[in-house]
């Protein structure tokens, strides 16, 4: 469905776009969870999750343009949305991460995970999805008062230099101490920066491409990082965690170090840079479109 599409075209006004967006966002989570697509209902969940995440990514673009009381009102609201699906997700992706690691002797972890995915799913999940989509119905009617009104770039410049930004910060932050907690925290200003390329792709399609490429290949190995130390987290307060404690720690290393070499290219602009950049491409593009359609 191209409307739905995570993507502003050029054919639509910027405040148009951004409403479009979020709609399609909100519709295709609502489809998931009311049970009409073809997705089993983890993958429902998981897949009404990322539209929870992808809508506050949006958020954070256009902050500086719909202003923070606005922002942090909806932001919540997708926040909350997620928090009602997370105990459902949670369990099904530990459980994933632990298949994933080469060890045998995990039965009784194992069991002990299943366990807790029965106490999370079932009557849980349902009543999850209707939470959810209750909260969702009350904030689609709510987009269409959302104060877009800057047709331009200037709509998402502060958005897109803060995300960047702390980006960065996010980066030096995780090499100085790699926790869990500031791995997480960089995870999810690189997810929000491979989503707002994906929301300006226009501005030059192939490069715009590559760029959410890459900054979805560290978000890839950031999340992986992060389900490893939930796993660990998880099985030392539960179960036995001796059984894992070895090669998570293994794959832990190996996936932050793959996450330093991306980060150190993503994020090697200043943010007034990188901002820069990609505001010289998208009034290019506009500039083309508008040539384009002038010639015709």
């Amino acid at each position: 469905m191209s409307e739905r599409k995570y993507r502003l075209q050029r054919d639509e006004t910027v405040p148009d776009g951004l409403r479009r967006v979020a709609l399609g966002r909100i519709d295709n989570a609502l489809d998931e969870l009311h049970g009409r697509t073809d997705s089993s209902p983890e993958v429902a969940v998981h897949s009404a999750r990322k539209d929870m995440k992808r809508l506050r990514a949006l958020l954070r673009l256009v902050r500086g343009e719909i202003g923070d009381g606005v922002y942090r009102r909806e932001s919540s609201t997708f926040r909350d949305a997620g928090r009602e699906l997370a105990g459902v997700r949670d369990a099904d992706v530990m459980i994933a991460t632990l298949d994933s690691l080469p060890v045998t002797d995990v039965g009784p972890l194992r069991q002990a995970l299943e366990a807790h995915r029965i106490r999370t799913a079932g009557g849980g999940r349902d009543q999850a999805a209707a939470a959810a989509i209750e909260i969702l119905e009350a904030a689609r009617g709510r987009v269409s008062d959302w104060p877009l009104a800057t047709d331009g770039f200037g709509a998402f410049e502060d958005g897109l230099r803060r995300i960047y930004r702390q980006g960065r910060r996010n980066l030096r932050a995780a090499r100085k101490q790699p926790t869990a907690e500031n791995m997480h925290e960089w995870r999810k200003r690189t997810k929000d920066l491979w989503y707002h390329v994906a929301l300006l792709e226009e501005a030059w399609p192939p490069v715009m491409r590559a760029l959410g490429d890459e900054a979805h290949e560290l978000s890839d190995r950031l999340g992986d990082d992060h389900d490893l130390a939930v796993l660990l987290e998880w099985a030392e307060e539960h179960a036995d965690a001796e059984a894992i404690e070895e090669r998570v720690q293994e794959g832990r290393t190996r996936l932050q170090a793959d996450a330093f070499a991306y980060g150190a290219r993503l994020y090697a602009d200043k943010p007034s840079v990188f901002v820069a950049r990609v505001e010289r491409w998208w009034q290019a593009s506009a500039g083309a479109a508008s040539a384009e359609a002038t010639h015709h």
